[in-house]
């Protein structure tokens, strides 16, 4: 009760009447797209049982159903486009298992953890049988090194790494970009705007924010783009 007395205090009735409503959207998401999907994709593991000795690698903890729903929606992929999307630290899959669900051209997962990697192949496998027709690869890699695909238009990060490996990422992607001029969007979610990881995509100033998307719990999620491409003329890319 005093949790509760605390949070209208802090938060107003309105915003804690809000606040309960989207926990129990979470939790009634979580069952029905675990029993939908037959996967299991919950849970939270530590980075250290991951084997991640340093700083720059977060720990496990997939992403709400309804917040996943609600940026795949804002992306607006439409059926006969050629949208590719790789999802780095992807984790046990959920991303992927629902971004199958839509019509992208093909889906990929990085994963560092070879557990994890394994676990989400898993959790695919299950997915298809139940109507994820979309060709999705797993690739268990150091995201710092791994090899980005040219063919890449939607680069997703759910916070999974800082630091030197998430500059590295970056400046990988940059290269994809002068190689294969292109539209490319970022889309990444933290609890606000001033989180150490949104800030240090925004210091790259090859990326400009392009809109933002609201998520439960007034959390929110951010779409970047490269700035400094424009639409093809005469199917020459500028």
């Amino acid at each position: 009760m005093a949790r509760l007395f605390n949070a209208i205090r802090s938060k107003g009735v309105r915003g804690t009447a809000r606040a309960i409503a989207d926990r129990i959207e979470e939790a009634a998401l979580e069952l029905y797209w675990e029993w939908k999907l037959g996967i299991s994709t919950s849970g939270r593991i530590p980075s250290e049982a991951l084997g991640y000795q340093d700083d720059a690698h977060s720990f496990y903890a997939p992403t709400a159903y309804g917040n996943i729903m609600r940026m795949l929606r804002a992306l607006d992929i439409r059926p006969g486009g050629r949208e590719v999307l790789v999802d780095f630290g992807c984790g046990k899959g959920r991303v992927l298992a629902m971004a199958a669900r839509f019509p992208f051209a093909r889906l990929v997962g990085v994963e560092r953890s070879a557990e994890l990697a394994a676990v989400t192949r898993c959790n695919l496998d299950r997915a298809r049988r139940h109507g994820t027709p979309v060709p999705v690869d797993v690739v268990t890699a150091d995201a710092a090194s791994y090899a980005f695909p040219d063919e890449t238009t939607i680069v997703y990060f759910a916070s999974p790494f800082s630091g030197h490996v998430l500059d590295a990422v970056l400046e990988n992607v940059r290269a994809s970009l002068a190689h294969a001029p292109r539209r490319l969007r970022i889309i990444s979610h933290g609890y606000d705007a001033d989180n150490p990881f949104e800030r240090q995509i925004r210091r790259h100033d090859w990326l400009t924010l392009r809109a933002e998307v609201p998520l439960l719990r007034s959390n929110c999620a951010w779409i970047y783009g490269n700035s400094r491409w424009s639409a093809p003329r005469d199917g020459a890319a500028t």
